[in-house]
């Protein structure tokens, strides 16, 4: 009998197959939606573009997303922060590395044409833990300080918290814990805001919460709650800080599909009463399925710097008019 069959060309597909068959075609239904979606390119527009990109230690490690702001210390200076991974995705946002995710953090000071002058390494300490170094670090200036905020992984109640200090401190994070309930389990991308000269986070978008931390208690405490937002912003994440361009608050956000590994962004402005005045239509840098944004600066002759990822194994840096940012605005 089996031999008939294989004489006509009849093949037996098992129940293990039919599934598999399934997912990969729910998988690349996915990725047409969320290449369906994207409204805008936004690399085709850039003024300026530059690709910091480097392996480390024997290509074992790639450098991924960086932020960068400008420096109030060093004149016509930045400072860049750059993630390094032990890890790259693929075009469909798999990943090569199955067992430890070990970032390291290098600090970068670019002069005003992007060159890199100085630079540090920054180790991490926690190599007995499963996720081990400080991940996605946002840099903030505040009132000639230099601040940071990061996610880091905490063996002692397997969860990912965030820690925030001075950078001068970063060498012994600080885990900031919210005061108010939570339905989060693990802390991320929580970004840095000048709010009427006080120094503030976004901690959720929808409804979107103004916190600040108070660094004795090491603890994060809810100032405001805003409710009367588009339902879109329940799908907001991070992505950057806010900077104050026009008399206006401006932010990158970001949308995660959790079926498969990508990110859409979003531009969102307010006004300084933190009232939204508009948001753009989504959009990608590069058209990776996996690219991600944690930089978002004004030059210092105003135009917009964005630093980004794609496929966590790439760092670039973009400029753009304010003039073109502005026209994906949406304003209501």
């Amino acid at each position: 009998m089996q031999n008939y069959k294989k004489n006509i060309g009849y093949n037996i597909i098992s129940n293990s197959q039919i599934v598999d068959i399934e997912k990969k075609k729910e998988k690349i239904d996915e990725i047409k939606k969320y290449f369906s979606k994207i409204q805008v390119n936004l690399i085709n527009n850039c003024i300026f573009y530059k690709d910091f990109s480097f392996k480390f230690y024997k290509t074992f490690f790639n450098s991924s997303s960086p932020c960068i702001i400008k420096s109030s210390n060093l004149k016509n200076k930045y400072i860049m922060n750059t993630r390094i991974v032990n890890y790259k995705l693929d075009s469909i946002g798999k990943s090569n590395n199955y067992n430890k995710c070990i970032t390291i953090n290098k600090i970068s000071i670019l002069d005003n044409f992007f060159n890199e002058v100085d630079f540090k390494y920054f180790f991490p300490k926690n190599s007995s833990s499963k996720y081990i170094g400080v991940e996605d670090i946002r840099l903030f200036d505040f009132n000639n300080e230099l601040y940071f905020i990061g996610s880091l992984y905490n063996p002692e109640n397997n969860k990912v918290q965030i820690v925030s200090n001075k950078f001068k401190n970063f060498e012994n994070p600080t885990i900031i814990n919210p005061t108010f309930e939570t339905s989060f389990n693990w802390e991320k991308n929580w970004v840095f805001f000048n709010n009427k000269n006080n120094i503030n986070i976004i901690y959720k978008w929808y409804p979107l919460y103004i916190c600040n931390i108070d660094y004795l208690n090491n603890s994060l405490n809810l100032i405001k709650s805003i409710e009367n937002l588009p339902d879109v912003f329940k799908n907001f994440r991070g992505s950057t800080n806010g900077i104050i361009y026009n008399e206006k608050i401006w932010f990158i956000v970001h949308e995660q599909n959790k079926n498969i590994k990508s990110y859409l962004h979003c531009f969102v402005v307010f006004n300084k009463n933190m009232d939204l005045l508009g948001y753009s239509k989504e959009f990608n840098f590069e058209n990776n399925l996996v690219e991600f944004c944690l930089g978002f600066e004004l030059s210092y002759n105003n135009n917009f710097i964005i630093t980004y990822s794609t496929l966590d194994s790439t760092t670039k840096l973009a400029i753009f008019l304010p003039e073109y940012i502005n026209s994906l605005i949406n304003y209501i």
